[in-house]
């Protein structure tokens, strides 16, 4: 496997502060990486919260928002905000 210098260097002091080899640490990571790619996305009616991380983003699941106006929804907040109060 080619890694770049910086990627080595920093699997190889992660490795020593945990005690193990660098290549310990590599089948570590890969083997909690695989795990977690193959447990079931949660969904809204699995999930309390609905939130979850999908390619290391937070993720909050929903019904369909389609029915949303959310042009109306902007004109109506723009209404209702005393913008003078605000500065702008």
């Amino acid at each position: 496997m080619h890694l770049s210098p910086a990627l080595q260097q920093a699997i190889e002091q992660i490795a020593a502060s945990q005690g193990i080899s660098p290549e310990q640490f590599i089948i570590q990571t890969l083997t909690e990486k695989i795990d977690r790619l193959k447990q079931p996305v949660s969904t809204p009616s699995t999930s309390h919260t609905g939130l979850r991380q999908k390619d290391g983003l937070l993720v909050f699941d929903t019904e369909s928002l389609d029915h949303i106006d959310f042009d109306a929804l902007i004109t109506q907040s723009r209404e209702e905000c005393d913008w003078e109060q605000v500065g702008l």
